[in-house]
């Protein structure tokens, strides 16, 4: 498959740290990481729908703030 698309975002710098760590855990690049994290939300996006958003949404709202 080619890849001839960027993405750039900001992030807060605890989720770039966390996302580090598990790409370094499995191995991985942190481009490669955030490939698969986001085809698997893509993925459950397509089959459920907006409700993949709000059961994510209302997960985020309930953990405690860092």
């Amino acid at each position: 498959m080619t890849k001839d698309e960027t993405i750039g975002i900001r992030v807060p710098a605890e989720l770039k740290r966390a996302l580090i760590q598990i790409a370094t855990k499995e191995g991985r690049s942190l481009a490669q990481l955030c490939e698969i994290l986001l085809r698997g939300a893509a993925a459950s996006y397509k089959e459920e729908g907006p409700a993949y958003l709000q059961r994510l949404l209302s997960r985020q709202k309930k953990e405690p703030s860092e």
